[in-house]
């Protein structure tokens, strides 16, 4: 078998831990073995677009991505991700030809014959999917892309308890982000993009699986699915206190993906119930801020490999 690398695309809190944890049970697939991120997410092909400048405009809020903290900052993380997994790459001064020469070398060493990498931040960033595609028209290996797609109450359910997010504007960029997947797949070659449900996902998921399988071309092993269970988007619906109703583009949007009226809808909410959802602190985001963007840069360039 060519050597093949699958790229998950999807938005954050749409299962795709869950689906790259049950995947690389595989015997033919591995991840990397290791990522100055949490949740294995490599981010690089994000980190990629803001340390070759491509324009702010391309990145989601038309800003260049700030999590990072910096340009210089950016690349120690990649530099960092890099040498973690292949300590003997020499790594080339020139911004592209690190993020590109880079990515081959994860390729080569993890692609036996299989390599699959899921960053959710990938999907909300035009930056990071076109510098992916110009890396995928241009490699040796056999480069296939799966959309995961999640119903928009199940996302904003599950980031309003995690993050204490608010649903209502986080439901606008659960609709830029899969813009973005409509607009990608599109672009990509016959058989090379194939498309999961999150609840069909957890529904089925012997069979979802199986499909995911032959759609990389390796035969299926019992084990991958075995630990998936029921979704949280009876959660969503039946929380009297979740009273979010999706506005009418999301809905418009999610149509695209099969959803239907009766799965968009939210008839629960009850206000007599329903509480103010107390999200982290801006002491505690203010601490997550200082460490992603200086403490930790500051580790990786001096600390560090």
């Amino acid at each position: 078998m060519k050597k093949t690398v699958v790229i998950l695309l999807s938005d954050k809190r749409s299962g795709s831990t869950m689906f790259e944890r049950e995947l690389c049970k595989h015997s033919a697939i591995q991840n990397v073995a290791y990522c100055p991120h949490t949740f294995n997410e490599t981010h690089h092909w994000l980190k990629g677009a803001v340390i070759t400048e491509i324009p702010g405009t391309l990145f989601a809020g038309e800003e260049v991505y700030r999590n990072y903290g910096s340009k210089h900052n950016a690349r120690a993380y990649l530099e960092d991700g890099i040498k973690g997994n292949v300590p003997d790459f020499a790594l080339p001064e020139d911004a592209k030809q690190l993020v590109f020469r880079g990515w081959d070398a994860l390729c080569e060493k993890y692609a036996q014959p299989v390599f699959f990498e899921k960053s959710p931040q990938h999907l909300a960033h035009w930056a990071a999917l076109s510098l992916m595609l110009e890396w995928a028209q241009q490699c040796d290996c056999q480069v296939k892309f799966i959309g995961l797609v999640r119903n928009p109450l199940g996302v904003m359910y599950s980031a309003q308890q995690l993050f204490g997010t608010n649903p209502e504007t986080r439901q606008y960029g659960w609709l830029n982000i899969q813009k973005n997947l409509l607009a990608f797949r599109q672009m990509l070659d016959p058989g090379q993009y194939h498309e999961v449900g999150y609840e069909a996902l957890t529904e089925h998921p012997v069979e979802e699986f199986t499909k995911v399988c032959q759609f990389i071309g390796i035969d299926y092993e019992p084990a991958i699915g075995a630990s998936v269970h029921g979704n949280s988007l009876k959660k969503a619906i039946e929380d009297p206190a979740f009273g979010l109703q999706l506005a009418t583009p999301v809905r418009q949007i999610a149509k695209q993906f099969g959803f239907r009226d009766e799965d968009l809808r939210n008839d629960t909410f009850d206000p007599d119930w329903a509480q103010q959802h107390v999200g982290p602190s801006a002491f505690a985001q203010l601490l997550q801020r200082l460490r992603n963007r200086v403490l930790k840069p500051i580790k990786l360039k001096y600390f560090s490999r």
